[in-house]
C-alpha cells in the first residue's frame, strides 16, 4: 500500500511539474493585440482607409519601458494617423491607428507591434487582405 502511494505521489508531482513548465515557455511579458474596429472585410481595396485598435497589456507590472517605446512596422500599408496611449485600466493601454492600404503584389498589408525588453517584450500582427 505504500508503494501505492509513494507512486501515486511521485505521478502527481511529475505531473504539476510538466504543466508548469509547458506554460511557463509561453509567459510573454507584454501581449499585443491588433484587430480592426469596423466588421472586418474579406478583401480590401487599394487606397481604403482602415481604423485599427491595439491594445498592449503589459503582464509585468514594472516594465522598464514606457508605453511609448512599442515599435510599428508596416507592409503595404501607410499610417496616416493615431491617437495617444490610453491607459483604460492598470497596465492596460489602448490606441487608435488609421491605415491606409497600399497596392500589395502579395495581397497582403501587415502592421506589427513589438515591445523589446529585458522581460521579453511582446509582439502583435495584423493581416489585411488586399484585393490585387
Amino acid at each position: 500500500m505504500k508503494r501505492y502511494v509513494t507512486g501515486k505521489i511521485l505521478v502527481m508531482v511529475v505531473g504539476a511539474l510538466l504543466f508548469l513548465g509547458t506554460f511557463a515557455g509561453f509567459a510573454a511579458a507584454c501581449h499585443i493585440d491588433i484587430a480592426v474596429t469596423d466588421v472586418p472585410q474579406e478583401q480590401y481595396e487599394t487606397g481604403e482607409e482602415v481604423i485599427v485598435k491595439v491594445t498592449v497589456v503589459l503582464t509585468h507590472r514594472n516594465c522598464p519601458e514606457g508605453i511609448d517605446e512599442t515599435q510599428f512596422r508596416t507592409n503595404g500599408l501607410e499610417v496616416l494617423g493615431a491617437t495617444p496611449w490610453e491607459e483604460t485600466s492598470p497596465n492596460h493601454f489602448e490606441r487608435l491607428i488609421k491605415v491606409k492600404i497600399l497596392s500589395s503584389v502579395s495581397g497582403e498589408a501587415e502592421l506589427q507591434a513589438e515591445r523589446v525588453c529585458s522581460k521579453e517584450g511582446g509582439f502583435g500582427v495584423i493581416t489585411l487582405p488586399v484585393r490585387t
